[in-house]
């Protein structure tokens, strides 16, 4: 028989963090086991209280973040396609010799504008190794592929390598440009920059039908992380 032993939550802001169980199994093991508490979701991702902690404070959001906003991007526009952080990692990551058979099913071939979220881990596994966030735009009719980087030119070696990865999965050569854009005033808005860039690009070409540099040189609004935070709410769990 398993026992429980203790079972605690804890609260912050508002925030339900993982419980936190401990049992003992019938060879007098100790077992722990975490439990998220799921705050919501939409496609393949899954926010928990914990991602949404990040959100609502001075820090780095999640991957999760990140990974939510850019699918819900994808539901905007059928001419505008932004790959999910997990995938352009796993393609910075491949080998060349394995990227086309890997990645063909994506058909980036069919898209007016690719949208990729870089970050400079060089792990398959960990989360937790990346320093930065920045992002990476394709746009078909310029055969060019632009970095968007609110800390300058931070990601400039990781934009080379997902640039050559673009091109070879594209078949076709690729102008590499760094283009002006909003920058941070701390160092932990990567990866709000990255979604706030990538909605913009988006919502100027369902306005224009074509890409507008200006859209990412706006200042990022006030109160923006609010901004996302009642975007979530209105998902379901």
């Amino acid at each position: 028989m398993k026992i429980l032993l203790a079972g605690c939550c804890f609260w912050y802001n508002d925030f339900a963090l993982p419980y936190i169980m401990l049992r003992w199994t019938n060879d007098n093991n100790l077992q722990v086991k975490i439990i998220m508490k799921v705050a919501a979701s939409f496609g393949d991702t899954v926010l928990y209280d914990s991602d949404l902690l990040t959100l609502s404070s001075p820090e780095y959001i999640t991957d999760n973040v990140i990974s939510l906003f850019i699918e819900m991007l994808n539901e905007e526009c059928e001419a505008v396609y932004s790959i999910p952080p997990s995938v352009v990692q796993l393609m910075k990551l491949t080998e060349p010799s394995s990227l086309v058979e890997m990645f063909a099913g994506l058909e980036l071939n069919q898209y007016e504008i690719v949208l990729c979220p870089v970050n400079d881990s060089r792990s398959a596994t960990s989360q937790m190794s990346g320093q930065h966030w920045s992002l990476l735009c394709y746009i078909r009719d310029q055969s060019t592929v632009f970095h968007i980087d609110s800390l300058d030119s931070f990601n400039a070696a990781e934009t080379k390598i997902m640039a050559s990865k673009l091109s070879a999965l594209l078949g076709k050569s690729l102008k590499c440009k760094n283009l002006c854009c909003a920058q941070q005033n701390n160092g932990y808005d990567c990866g709000i920059y990255v979604i706030y860039f990538a909605r913009e690009i988006v919502e100027s070409f369902k306005l224009s039908k074509g890409f507008d540099a200006k859209s990412v040189q706006k200042p990022l609004p006030d109160s923006y992380r609010n901004r996302l935070m009642s975007d979530v709410t209105k998902l379901p769990k």
